[in-house]
């Protein structure tokens, strides 16, 4: 493996967009304005061509908006030669005659004369299906106080003239969730709410273009489609003279067409005869450029159903081939002398992150790229950070828990498509609406979710017993058990804490012969302490029954003083993370104190072993499988593991591995991942 460190402490130069980049492109010359134009290759994208040419990716789409949908392999992009922008709309005499240029769209064209869509499909019927290279166009006259036809009414129109119910379409672009009813698709989403075909399929990474079927739920940004670039098949006339003997059969043939589509372009000639002149229709495919608004359904789904699948792995699944770019981003707060203890925990991960790439050299033959950067806990530095065009060709990001600069990082990547690890922070929901967010730990209504299923499976038939506190205090979790508990009719009763337990609070509540287990009201420690040796009591004197109790993840902060107690009455705590201090965690511990000195800091979770962790995910999902989706297989860490989830279409992934610590009565230990 190769591997690269970089540290980069937020001294920030930024690349000035010069009207020189595009030097040694050759030119051509559209509506007496010269252009540079490139080119597209496969397998570039637009952030791959922008490096290229020295540009920004907004240069690009400012030039061409049809690559805001996405590039495509013989794209054509095209740059003004003086560097300044396509000439503003003008007004035009009537009568004008536009002979249509590579790239132009009735929408372009309706913009740059001050007509509407509607009034230049008018005056060149069936031009509603699309225009052609040199092609013809007559330009009405511009009314004064027309404006251009909004992209809701081009719409609406389009559905009038296909003879189709008018559908309402909502304004301002907000995001619409629509249950595809029979016979809808893709495609008519797109037509309905005058949507990209790759907008829909970025915006719904959780569902793969062969699901769009009756049912399914689908997140759409109505009004944000774009003129594009596709291929049809389209017929150029040819004339050919009968000769003798020569059929319509014959002639087909020989020209790679059907008798029926060359009788069809011959309806006045029942017979060949020689001399006769044939009109020959031959096949050609036709790139031209299209608008949602405008394009038949049927024409939509000829070009774009083919592509589907790859246009999916292309946008959402995209996989790395050579190299893993990762940047961490962190106020390791280096510019003060004396910085606080998060500082320090961030330097721990950082650490344990260098430790798993250096031990995982036979792990992956990708180069691995590590870029690390200093917020020093500044929104204006962080800003910078991101302004870097190299993050754009992260693969991933590793963001702090700091609310702001956390809520900069997922903006940035929605907006750019890299993804966002959040490592330290449950209290962020981005991920509820960002595809490109990755929550690692697991939110509460999730992680008592998956707590809950194992419940019902290790404690059926077993009597609930609550102990309540009948002071204030977190019981949120609590909360959760409850009503799942009371909504699938455990036998349940509760026991009031308010000073120490005896004996006999708990015992008189348990019948010989049966099973219970024992729920706290929340995690606090003084509550821990008012019932425990009275549990263990009971666990010893009552052996006519099975107890066992539910501990929550801030039992681990206890466990120095209370571990034998735990393991007395058989207790089964849930947590986001556990480290079972065994012999891969004092292998890292050796391995710290050799790289590093001393030992790493005393926190909750360990953050070396957690950097640790990350790191060797990282290392073994981006650098083997080179991609983090839902088929990633489970990793168990020392400490943390992972194995992701994608909720609704429209969301960003959250981490599903929860860790089950079984405290038993023969002191041992045992860890389950679930």
């Amino acid at each position: 493996m190769k591997l690269k460190y970089i540290f980069a402490v937020a001294a920030i130069a930024l690349g000035v967009f010069s009207s020189d980049a595009q030097t040694g492109l050759p030119q051509t010359t559209i509506g007496g304005n010269k252009y540079y134009y490139y080119e597209t290759q496969s397998g570039e994208s637009i952030y791959d061509i922008a490096a290229r040419l020295g540009v920004t990716k907004d240069d690009i789409i400012k030039n061409n908006p049809d690559a805001a949908d996405g590039i495509v392999p013989g794209m054509r992009l095209y740059f003004p030669v003086d560097g300044k922008a396509a000439p503003a709309p003008v007004t035009s005499p009537s009568n004008k005659i536009h002979v249509v240029e590579q790239g132009e769209t009735l929408y372009g064209l309706a913009k740059r004369y001050g007509v509407t869509v509607e009034e230049l499909i008018a005056a060149n019927p069936g031009s509603d299906n699309g225009i052609k290279i040199g092609q013809k166009l007559n330009i009405p006259e511009a009314k004064s106080a027309s404006p251009g036809i909004s992209a809701n009414q081009q719409v609406q129109d389009a559905f009038s003239r296909n003879n189709t119910m008018l559908v309402s379409v909502p304004q301002g672009g907000d995001p619409v969730y629509h249950k595809l009813a029979d016979g809808e698709n893709i495609f008519t989403l797109a037509k309905q709410y005058n949507s990209s075909i790759e907008g829909i399929i970025t915006a719904n990474p959780g569902i793969r273009p062969e699901e769009y079927s009756t049912g399914a739920t689908i997140k759409v940004l109505p009004n944000t489609a774009l003129p594009f670039i596709y291929e049809r098949t389209a017929y150029r006339n040819y004339k050919h003279e009968a000769q003798r003997g020569e059929t319509y059969a014959s002639i087909a043939a020989a020209n790679g067409i059907t008798e029926e589509a060359l009788k069809a372009a011959n309806p006045d000639l029942k017979k060949v005869k020689k001399g006769k002149t044939i009109v020959v229709p031959k096949p050609y495919v036709e790139r031209v450029t299209g608008e949602m608004a405008t394009i038949p359904v049927d024409e939509l789904r000829s070009y774009y159903e083919p592509r589907l699948n790859d246009l999916y792995d292309n946008l959402v699944r995209r996989k790395l081939e050579n190299e893993v770019n990762i940047a961490m981003i962190l106020p390791f707060q280096l510019h003060k002398s004396a910085p606080p203890k998060q500082a320090y925990l961030y330097t721990d991960f950082y650490k344990g992150f260098l430790l798993a790439l250096d031990s995982t050299t036979t792990v992956s033959d990708k180069q691995i790229n590590l870029k690390v950067y200093d917020t020093q806990h500044n929104l204006n530095v962080t800003d910078s950070i991101l302004s870097l065009p190299e993050l754009k060709s992260m693969n991933i990001i590793i963001a702090p828990s700091e609310p702001q600069q956390l809520a900069r990082m997922n903006a940035y990547g929605k907006a750019n498509g890299v993804p966002v690890l959040n490592c330290f922070t449950t209290k962020n929901e981005d991920y509820l609406d960002n595809p490109y967010v990755y929550q690692v730990n697991t939110p509460t209504n999730e992680l008592m979710h998956r707590v809950m299923t194992w419940f019902d499976e290790k404690f059926e038939g077993y009597n609930v017993i609550y102990l309540e506190a009948t002071d204030a205090g977190d019981k949120e979790m609590f909360e959760h058990m409850r009503r799942h508990i009371n909504g699938k009719k455990y036998s349940t009763s509760s026991i009031k804490v308010s000073g120490d337990l005896t004996y006999d609070n708990i015992s008189n509540q348990m019948n010989p012969g049966s099973k219970y287990v024992f729920i706290p009201s929340s995690g606090d420690k003084n509550l821990l302490k008012k019932y425990i040796k009275a549990l263990k009591q009971v666990k010893d004197e009552r052996f006519d029954c099975d107890l066992s109790l539910i501990a929550y993840p801030e039992y681990v902060l206890y466990l120095k003083d209370y571990q034998t107690d735990l393991q007395d009455v058989d207790t089964y705590m849930f947590s986001r993370f556990f480290n079972a201090k065994g012999f891969r965690t004092r292998d890292l511990e050796s391995a710290y104190k050799t790289n590093f000195g001393g030992e790493p800091l005393q926190a909750v979770p360990n953050m070396a072993i957690y950097g640790f962790d990350v790191g060797m995910y990282l290392l073994k999902s981006l650098g083997v499988d080179g991609i983090i989706d839902d088929e990633t297989p489970l990793y168990k860490g020392i400490q943390t593991s992972f194995d992701w989830e994608r909720g609704d279409n429209w969301r960003g992934y959250t981490n599903q591995a929860i860790e089950i610590v079984h405290f038993s009565t023969d002191h041992q230990i045992t860890v389950y991942v679930k």
